[in-house]
Formats: C-alpha cells, sequence, structure tokens
C-alpha cells in the first residue's frame, strides 16, 4: 500500500467521497464517530505494516488496540479496496487469505474464513459487496462476484456469480418429533 492508496481509503471511508483529503478533516470527523476512529487508525496500520521494518511493530500494536476496543478481527494482510464500511462495529472476523474489492458493505456479527485452519485457499470478494449480519463465508477456493448481495445469516459455501442475490435456503421443518402421553 502506498501513501496515495492510504489517502484515497481514507477520503472515502472517513472523511467522504464528496471532499477533498486533508490529514486534519480526517482527524476532526475520528474525534467523536467510532467507526470512522476505527476505519482511520486500520488503515493507518495496514500502510505502517506494508512499510515493515520498526513500523510493523507499531502497526501491531494499533492492531491489538482496535481489537481490544472494537471486537473486529480483521488482519492488517488483507487486502480490501476503499470503500470500505463496517455499518456495526461488533462481531466482525475476516482471515488474512482474502482478497476484496472496492465499496464493501459489512454489518455486524459477520465471518469471512477458511474451512480448515491447514487451507492456503483465498476468498475473492467483488466490488459493491453488500454482507448482511450473522453471515458467513466459508470455505477454500470462493469468489463472490460485483454487486452481489448476501442476506442476513446466510452461509456460503460456494461461488456466488456477479449481479445475485444470494439468500439461505432454511428448512423450516426436518422431522416431526414423537409426542409422548
Amino acid at each position: 500500500m502506498n501513501i496515495d492508496i492510504l489517502k484515497e481509503c481514507i477520503r472515502v471511508e472517513v472523511i467522504g467521497r464528496d471532499h477533498k483529503f486533508s490529514w486534519r478533516k480526517a482527524l476532526t470527523r475520528t474525534r467523536h464517530n467510532r467507526r470512522k476512529y476505527f476505519m482511520f487508525w486500520w488503515r493507518v496500520a495496514c500502510y505502517l505494516y506494508a512499510k515493515g521494518g520498526f513500523k510493523r511493530r507499531f502497526a501491531r500494536r494499533i492492531e491489538e488496540k482496535l481489537h481490544r476496543q472494537y471486537d473486529v478481527e480483521i488482519p492488517l494482510t488483507v487486502t480490501i479496496g476503499p470503500g470500505l464500511n463496517l455499518a456495526h462495529l461488533s462481531g466482525i472476523a475476516i482471515t488474512e487469505n482474502c482478497i476484496i474489492g472496492k465499496n464493501l458493505h459489512i454489518k455486524q456479527g459477520v465471518t469471512i474464513g477458511l474451512r480448515t485452519p491447514a487451507a492456503q485457499a483465498l476468498i475473492q470478494i467483488g466490488d459493491k459487496v453488500d454482507i448482511g449480519c450473522n453471515s458467513s463465508i466459508l470455505g477454500g477456493k470462493i469468489t463472490i462476484g460485483d454487486n452481489v448481495t448476501v442476506g442476513a445469516h446466510a452461509l456460503v459455501t460456494k461461488s456466488i456469480p456477479p449481479d445475485s442475490v444470494y439468500i439461505n435456503q432454511i428448512t423450516p421443518l426436518i422431522k416431526q418429533k414423537c409426542r409422548a402421553l
């Protein structure tokens, strides 16, 4: 990540799409908004981590503080395009084996991860994807196309084509219970 990408991400996610970037505006917007505070410091930590050296240790400290404070677990090695929107800062976990496009909207309780820890597969998520609350994207090689909506409480284990809405099919009755007299 270079400084221009960092500034673009902060401009879109913290300052606002219609405004020019300035560090002063970014810091002012983070003062009273928890979500913008998280996004600003997470992006700065990603930038510092990518630079390496002693900056990497400082980035890890920022990451640990954010994780303790917000219960959001997004590794600094994840590639996420500008426009990340976390609706509620609670219970979000994303694996490091993930490449995510622009304008991802995530609600609370979302898990994006691998089925087994030993799997080295990659999860790819396209642009303009909306993931509903308490949804899980689990598996190996999964690709979610551009402009996809994943419904609330959905379990995604297979790839989803572009321009789709994915809603989990839940069976309301599995087996009738016997009534004891």
